[in-house]
């Protein structure tokens, strides 16, 4: 790594000793009227890519720094004028100033040079950031996903994720429309980039706003990816295989065919090299839902307590085969009418082997769980999403939603646990299960909209159904072994788990113009829940189930919330205050008793500011209040006792959470030079918060219940910078990010308040121009910090440090390289000690054939053969390391055919000197 960074600096030392010049102007309309944002670009001749670019400010200045000797072509555009071309050398014979470029609204001709099939790299028309996508150069074989690391204001990182003008963009349109439901890494990790004829970003409002023209507030960071017209009239896409050393193989095809009209997309693939999917949604459901990343404790689980990785692209565990189809269509009568269709299927068989180490704290001390497992899962998910957009004239406006999905999966474990006190043993649990899972869900909602009175009086109609049930059959063995005094006890049984539910609501509301910028809205909002818990479990091999272990458990809640709002919006500014209440009541029965009935009632209002005080500037402030009732499982009274050491209970006197949260953020964008700042600060504050009451006996056997605590507190803070630093043609994008958590626990009826504070910064450096040359390189530094009011001795600091670099080199249409280098550092303190993982990994690609259809790739991964999956977890009571084995070394050599048959340079500028 070292090695790799001080190439880096030494390229960049490099760069600056070699002679670059200066390149300013002045950009006028032909009223000698300065104009701002307007671009001025220096295109290679011989491709029209873009080499350099800049963006005149208030004053209709432009400069352009660090440009290499040599001829290049100007291009001056701004919308609304006739763009204008020059073909310059640099540097100039008469000095840096170029002097004022005039630009006209009427036919322009020059002289010595004309202009056809114009291809301009950056349109800014009012909030939309216009790039064309021939004018940056990609890998022969990239995705839209390698097309939007190359444009200016917009930032890939390794897993995918993209960040435009400073913010997390979670929709991406593919001309105008949903694609796959609107999961945005599908379309970035699977559209050809030479589909691609533009990229447009901007801020997207509602549909609901757009329609009513009463803006609520809601922005959506959108990238819409507008599509070549010869991409049109034909199939295209690729198929794929390959196999490699340790037998492994993969497979795949991606087909797709656009109209006007239509949208089509097929895509299927198979490996076992780990690779799960097309998107996060993908590697839930392979993973088998939320539920897999539990730790076998057996707690009834809480938001907040399990590792679960936010980024697709995080590290997969285990090994494995995996395969995958998809399909979407949709088909649109007109702009505003459109049907939509989508489905995701998804299996895989995953093995898994790992140990995990746990410190428990207790009033007394503290003790070590050690455990090794072995899993085989199994899992299988389909899921069909569809909707339906339909306008009726100009006054009504319908919106559908819904989908369906099934999952199952099958998961035997073998599970060794053992707990220590004072480095002595104290009992041993040997488990051996077998579970089989089934679950269907469905949802729809609908959004109805009329416009009376020429808009002055909007009505709505909303409803909305989810229902889903789960069955699962498990079989256990347990031989649990105390070893002092010694005591053997064995059990095997059946456990047979049952839940059905049912969420059903309605709304209705209505809005009247007070004035030209004013609305007021009256709203009324209803619904009911219904949740089903059937459980039944018993000894074998006689199969009878145990009354005391098999409740039937129902939750029944039914809730009301009106509420009033007014609305204020300008040109830069909307406001929205509201005053709702929740009023409700739920009941809970057991076996057939007699129901248990409680009510409640909150106030719940909600504040939201936007303020765009300048362009490209936005300050928001928010606050907002929910109340979240516990659900059926949260109330079940009857101990679960899967794992026999950890007994966990329900309550069946819990009460719902009030949460309110805060939010301020403070946005900036200079689309001038492309620099971005994002601020963020965020409080919680959850009243009655559900949390865990846990009681360890002698014999260290655990009994948890869910108690309601007084009060939980939790705060953000987050920074984040981007900026190009153009005298060394880098980017630097800088992250900032604090997080607080107060919480309280019961442990052995003494009140624990735990105080976490993470600290966490992370540095990314990469190169501008990405002609040839994709270079990216940075480090994270992640502090953890936890006090624990049972004990002071057990406050502890741990910290995990990891650095990346990753060089792709692409000299032609025909060959391109890559390399990657990670290094995680997990420091000692608090757990068993300190891991260094690092990983190394390469590919090469050749492309052939007509067009470049055809293409070999030769990949490897983990070069050093070092990979460990480990993962590191601070809770309210206790600390966890989690050790998991990984696919390990491997090459894959594989052969990628396209399909499609446009080829050359399609639209590109068209230059014709004239001699005198």
């Amino acid at each position: 790594m070292k090695h790799l960074l001080s190439l880096i600096c030494l390229l960049s030392a490099l760069s600056l000793q070699a002679q670059t010049f200066l390149f300013t102007g002045e950009i006028a309309d032909d009223k000698a009227n300065r104009l701002t944002s307007a671009v001025a670009v220096l295109l290679n001749p011989s491709d029209s890519t873009m080499q350099y670019y800049a963006i005149t400010g208030s004053n209709g200045r432009f400069e352009i720094r660090n440009i290499k000797n040599g001829s290049y072509l100007l291009q001056i555009s701004l919308l609304g004028y006739n763009t204008l071309y020059r073909r310059i050398s640099i540097p100039l014979p008469e000095g840096e100033d170029a002097g004022t470029f005039i630009l006209i609204q009427k036919v322009f001709k020059m002289d010595d040079v004309t202009v056809t099939g114009e291809r301009i790299p950056i349109r800014i028309k009012k909030d939309t950031l216009e790039y064309d996508a021939r004018s940056y150069k990609v890998k022969t074989d990239g995705v839209a996903e390698d097309l939007l690391r190359n444009l200016p204001g917009i930032e890939v990182d390794r897993s995918g994720n993209v960040k435009a003008m400073g913010e997390n963009v979670k929709n991406v349109l593919v001309d105008g429309k949903e694609f796959f439901s609107g999961d945005p890494k599908v379309a970035t990790k699977n559209l050809p980039a030479d589909a691609i004829k533009k990229v447009q970003l901007f801020n997207k409002k509602s549909e609901e706003s757009q329609f009513t023209g009463i803006d609520d507030g809601l922005r959506n960071p959108t990238v819409n990816l507008v599509l070549e017209e010869n991409k049109k009239t034909g199939i295209f896409g690729n198929v794929e295989g390959g196999a490699g050393t340790g037998d492994h193989a993969t497979t795949g095809a991606k087909v797709y065919r656009f109209t006007k009209q239509t949208q089509f997309a097929a895509l299927g693939m198979y490996n076992n090299i780990n690779q799960y999917g097309f998107s996060l949604g993908d590697y839930i459901n392979y993973s088998g839902g939320l539920s897999s990343f539990s730790d076998h404790s057996g707690r009834i689980a809480l938001a907040g307590d399990n590792d679960f990785p936010v980024d697709y692209g995080q590290p997969v565990y285990g090994k494995g085969s995996n395969g995958a189809a998809g399909l979407n269509f949709s088909v649109s009568g007109s702009p505003n009418d459109r049907i939509l269709f989508s489905y995701l299927g998804n299996g895989s068989s995953r093995d898994l082997t790992g140990s995990s180490i746990s410190r428990n704290f207790i009033p007394e001390g503290s003790y070590r769980t050690d455990q090794t497992f072995k899993e085989q899962k199994r899992d299988s998910t389909h899921r069909i999403s569809f909707g339906l957009r339909k306008m009726t004239g100009e006054k009504q406006n319908i919106i559908i939603n819904g989908g369906f999905g099934i999952n199952s999966n099958g998961n035997p474990v073998n599970l060794v646990s053992g707990n220590f006190l004072n480095n002595e043993q104290q009992n041993l649990l040997q488990k051996l299960s077998a579970e089989q899972n089934s679950t269907i869900s469905g949802n729809a909602d609908a959004l109805y909209l009329l416009k009376v009175n020429e808009g002055r009086t909007i009505f709505r109609f909303s409803g909305k159904a989810d229902i889903t049930d789960d069955n699962s059959r498990t079989r256990f063995n347990d031989t649990l072994e105390y070893l002092s005094p010694y005591q053997m006890i064995t059990s095997s049984q059946f456990y047979n788990f049952r839940s059905s539910s049912g969420n059903y609501s309605a709304g209705t509301s209505l809005s009247l113009r007070l004035s030209k910028l004013s609305f007021a809205e009256f709203s009324v909002k209803g619904g009911l829940r219904t949740e089903y818990i059937r459980r039944k479990q018993g000894d074998l091999p006689l199969s009878v189930p145990d009354p005391a272990l098999s409740p039937g458990f129902m939750k029944h809640e039914e809730y009301i919330r009106p509420a009033i709002s007014w609305k204020r919006g300008t040109q830069i500014s909307q406001l929205i205050l509201s005053i709702g209440s929740e009023a409700g009541k739920f009941y809970t029965s057991l076996n057939h008793d007699d129901p248990q009935l409680k009510s409640y009632f909150y106030l719940n209002p909600q504040l939201s500011w936007e303020y765009d005080y300048r362009s490209g500037r936005r300050l928001n402030l928010s606050y907002s209040s929910v109340v979240n009732t516990p659900a059926a499982y949260q109330l079940l009274p009857v101990v679960n006792n899967l794992n026999p050491l950890i007994l966990s209970y329900g309550n069946r006197d819990l009460k719902p959470e009030q949460v309110n949260e805060a939010r301020m953020s403070w946005w900036l964008f200079d689309q001038f030079s492309f620099t971005s700042f994002l601020a963020s600060l965020s409080m919680t504050y959850t009243k009655d918060k559900i949390n865990i009451a846990r009681n360890i006996d002698d014999k260290l056997n655990e009994t948890v219940s869910l108690v309601n605590v007084r009060d939980d507190y939790a705060a953000g803070a987050d920074l984040d910078f981007a900026t190009p630093i153009k005298p060394l043609g880098v980017r630097i994008n800088f992250d900032l990010s604090e997080r607080f958590n107060r919480g309280i626990s019961i442990i052995n009826n003494t009140e624990n308040i735990n105080t976490i504070i993470s600290h966490r910064l992370s540095l990314k450096i990469d190169n501008r121009k990405k002609e040839k040359w994709d270079i990216e390189a940075g480090t994270a530094v992640t502090i953890t910090g936890s006090r624990y009011s049972v004990q002071n001795s057990f406050n502890n600091v741990y910290s995990d440090i990891s650095w990346f670099s990753e060089i792709s080199y692409t000299p032609g249409i025909h060959f391109n390289i890559k390399a990657s280098a990670d290094i995680t550092n997990y420091s000692a303190r608090s757990f068993s000690g300190a891991r260094l993982i690092p990983l190394a990994g390469a590919e090469a690609s050749w492309h052939f054939m007509k067009y470049q259809r055809g293409s070999l790739t030769l990949t490897a991964t983990d070069l050093l053969n070092r990979n460990t999956g480990l993962q590191r977890l601070s809770e309210i009571n206790y600390l966890t390391e989690r050790r998991t084995d990984m696919l390990g070394r491997y090459f894959l050599l594989s052969f990628r055919y396209r399909l499609n048959r446009n080829g050359g340079n399609k639209g590109s500028v068209d230059i014709q000197v004239r001699k005198r």
